[in-house]
């Protein structure tokens, strides 16, 4: 058989792969990597420390195109939507009040073996964070719900003021 041949026959193979599968199981199995070598906390910090910057990055491109000076929480609401959805999520906005952002989600953006990888949820809950508090000076964000966790959907609430001094099990924000 030539190598052309060869080639062809490989090529035409329904084989799943593609740069944005390619891309998710690199970061799933990071994940995977990091919360075996050094734990779930650690791994969930390293993590939040990469959505940090990626927030601040992706700020400042929604900043330079909405070109508002200051954005509203329904911009914001919106802005975090369309993140999402420009990643492979599904996620609405549920709620948007003057003390907190509610969104909903039914399809993660890190594919569906996301699975017990809780703590890619930092990656989401910083980006969110960050965007929030860099607009509106504070975001404590709160996830009710994950898919991440086994709960089938997403639940996001992103309060914008702190609710007490024993903020637990909240990840606050700061500009």
């Amino acid at each position: 058989m030539t190598e052309l041949n060869v080639a062809n026959r490989i090529a035409c193979k329904n084989i799943d792969i593609d740069a944005s599968s390619f891309h998710q199981t690199i970061l799933l199995e990071l994940e995977k990597l990091l919360e075996d070598v050094i734990g779930y906390e650690e791994s969930k910090s390293f993590i939040g420390m990469v959505a940090d910057k990626v927030g601040e990055l992706l700020y400042n491109k929604y900043k330079v195109e909405i070109n508002d000076e200051a954005m509203t929480l329904d911009t914001i609401a919106h802005v975090l939507v369309d993140l999402k959805r420009r990643i492979g999520g599904r996620f609405r906005v549920s709620e948007v009040s003057e003390n907190a952002i509610v969104l909903l989600n039914t399809k993660c953006p890190f594919g569906v073996n996301v699975v017990g990888k809780r703590p890619l949820c930092s990656m989401t809950a910083n980006v969110f964070g960050k965007i929030v508090s860099t607009e509106f000076s504070y975001a404590a964000v709160e996830l009710k719900k994950t898919i991440a966790n086994g709960d089938g959907h997403c639940h996001i609430v992103i309060h914008l003021e702190p609710k007490s001094d024993d903020m637990g099990g909240l990840n606050e924000y700061f500009s």
